[in-house]
């Protein structure tokens, strides 16, 4: 599908132990199919699956025991490709139980169950290998993933310790640029001490197994690296450098007031704040006049004391500002001694601040005293700082150069309200932005306390949303982290014809993003293992690892830690040829470059983003019993 290059390593390591042995052989036994009543069923017993039989029409239930009167049927590999991965999940989980001391395992999940092996126990949490038994269709393999974990204990989740223990972080306590070559080793020590005990498998009916103790190795493609489109009709390979050469891509109005908000023993911090944002403190920011075009002076800077950050306070102040925004486009910096990322106990006015100006659609920007009392990290964070501060003040930093023109790209996310027993709430969201990145709109999907109607608001509101952009988009793209119905994707492409959608040279595609850590890939021609950016390898004809970030051509050295691989899957239509799949996937990787939260922040693509920080917003929200707010906006007030 996508290209090749000459300097990509002719294959890619997948974390995957394929199946040896050639011919798989198991036993199920068939219970004849009642609707609405569901035979019973043990763990010992495996998983209750309803097949379908070729040339019948009457499914049966299925189960690896011939408890309760059962048919016993011999089944081979590609029967039922499901129930072969049921009966090597039996297999792996029976394998443990009789061969794995207590303690050294746990079982998880629900009817796809997972085999977590520790390899090493720490005050903090354990260090896991996660067996689960998987399909690889691109070369019609079955085997077993195993994926590498740190189970954090809830005391410990945000300490520096186990940052360390999960490889995020090295040893001292920085980005850890070693985490694929450590991800490897942990995983090389599952090998080394327990694939021989968990490996052969035995199967229901008897029947051995072999499993490799080898990753497969997969062939992969390349994709283009990112090109940033700047001021000036300037292009760059580098956000950072593209702007501070060329300029945004497009400048704020003249009309930005910038209100600097702090407690009366915060005035020094504040003013720190702001000569580094002028430009006056670091050789690393040239100054927001210079790097964007926006000027900090007497006229659009503004500075107001806060007493406290309790609710009273916080909402005194918001009136205070909202009353002066009368025409003019205002961005609060707030200077707080708490951020988003503190623990729990200590961040809840963190959120009560937030929702208090976007309930006057204020974008505010938030820095903590811990960054400006640390010279050095605010020396690498006002460039950031800065970059959000513009972004909420209307200007475009830059924007991807797209493979698909005039495609429009609904980012959805979804912000359900679920107890143990229900779901008391349905919400859906679109992030809305071109395939160059340019964000568009936050607008509301549908929201209501009963499914049915939610989905029918939801159907009704895609349309509205398609028929508002119809005139200048000819494509859409929707991303989503989630499934979403094929009944609801069809009434999208209904839609689409109806608009003209099926026209020459017209699609609508729907993409899933998985981060799940499931999926990894190593490339052992480099000694980092980094796969280069924008590697694709194909795991089936519609499921692709893509790396977002990765190596960059030329350069033999990582400068900062690259992020997992993504796993997405074309869910409709069910037949797309390679040319469009490669251009989806091409626009996919650009928009992980458009990311205006950060110069660097370009592991996903911001329609799933987005979505996510807007939906941990609204989370949060929902936690602390605040009320409703309008998420709609032309302003990115989540970055």
């Amino acid at each position: 599908m996508a290209r090749r290059r000459q300097d990509v390593p002719k294959s890619i390591a997948i974390n995957f132990f394929p199946v040896t042995t050639e011919h798989l052989a198991f036993t199920l036994y068939r219970h004849p199919f009642v609707e609405g009543k569901r035979p019973e069923c043990s763990a010992e017993q495996g998983v209750m699956r309803r097949i379908e039989v070729e040339g019948s029409s009457h499914p049966f239930w299925t189960l690896f025991s011939g408890a309760q009167g059962g048919i016993e049927t011999a089944y081979l590999a590609f029967d039922d490709a499901y129930a072969t991965l049921d009966a090597l999940r039996w297999a792996v989980l029976r394998s443990c139980q009789d061969n794995l001391p207590d303690g050294t395992f746990r079982i998880l999940g629900g009817i796809r169950k997972r085999v977590e092996i520790t390899l090493d126990s720490f005050r903090e949490g354990k260090q896991v290998i996660a067996l689960e038994p998987y399909f690889l269709r691109v070369r019609g393999k079955f085997g077993i993933l195993a994926s590498f974990r740190f189970r954090s204990e809830e005391e410990y989740r945000y300490t520096r310790r186990s940052q360390q223990l999960s490889l995020s972080l090295d040893r001292h306590g920085n980005e850890n640029l070693s985490y694929y070559a450590d991800v490897f080793s942990h995983l090389s020590k599952f090998v080394d001490r327990f694939h021989a005990t968990v490996f052969p498998l035995t199967l229901p009916g008897g029947n051995k197994v072999a499993v490799s103790s080898r990753f497969i190795s997969l062939e992969p493609n390349t994709l283009d690296v990112k090109q940033y489109v700047l001021g000036s009709s300037g292009a760059s390979a580098s956000q950072f450098m593209g702007v501070k050469q060329s300029g945004p891509f497009q400048t704020c109005q003249d009309d930005v007031v910038l209100y600097f908000i702090h407690r009366a023993q915060d005035v020094p911090l504040s003013r720190h704040l702001f000569r580094a944002l002028r430009g006056d403190s670091f050789r690393t920011f040239p100054g927001m006049q210079r790097m964007f075009g926006l000027p900090l002076s007497a006229s659009n800077v503004r500075h107001h004391v806060i007493e406290s950050f309790d609710r009273d306070e916080i909402i005194r102040i918001r009136d205070l500002i909202a009353a002066k925004a009368t025409g003019r486009t205002i961005v609060p910096v707030v200077v707080t001694p708490f951020g988003r990322f503190d623990a729990p106990e200590d961040n809840a006015p963190y959120w009560i601040l937030k929702h208090a100006f976007l309930s006057e659609h204020l974008p505010i920007q938030v820095v903590t005293t811990g960054t400006l009392r640390d010279a050095q990290k605010l020396k690498w964070s006002t460039a950031g700082i800065a970059l959000q501060i513009f972004a909420k003040a209307g200007g475009i930093p830059w924007k991807v150069r797209p493979r698909t023109e005039k495609c429009l790209i609904v980012g959805i996310g979804q912000a359900h309200r679920v107890t143990p027993r229900e779901t008391t709430r349905y919400f859906a969201y679109s992030v809305l932005t071109d395939s160059s990145g340019i964000f568009e709109e936050v607008r509301v999907l549908g929201e209501s306390p009963d499914e049915d109607r939610y989905l029918t608001t939801f159907a009704a509101s895609l349309r509205q949303l398609l028929q508002d952009y119809s005139d200048r988009f000819h494509n859409v793209v929707v991303h989503t982290s989630f499934s979403i119905r094929r009944s609801e994707a069809e009434q999208i492409e209904t839609v689409l014809a109806e608009l003209g959608g099926a026209a020459e040279g017209r699609h609508f595609t729907v993409l899933k993003f998985n981060e799940s850590d499931r999926f990894f890939g190593f490339a052992h021609a480099h000694n980092s293992l980094v796969p280069y950016e924008s590697t694709v390898v194909p795991l089936s004809r519609r499921e692709f690892l893509v790396w977002f970030e990765g190596l960059q051509y030329g350069q033999a050295a990582l400068r900062r830690r690259v992020a997992r691989p993504l796993h997405i899957r074309f869910t409709y239509p069910t037949e797309l040829s390679s040319a469009g799949q490669e251009d989806d996937l091409q626009d996919a990787i650009n928009l992980s470059g458009a990311n205006w939260r950060g110069f660097n922040a370009k592991s996903l693509p911001v329609s799933i983003y987005y979505a996510r920080l807007i939906a941990r917003y609204l989370e949060k929200f929902d936690d602390y019993g605040l009320p409703p707010v309008d998420v709609s906006t032309l302003r990115p007030w989540f970055l």
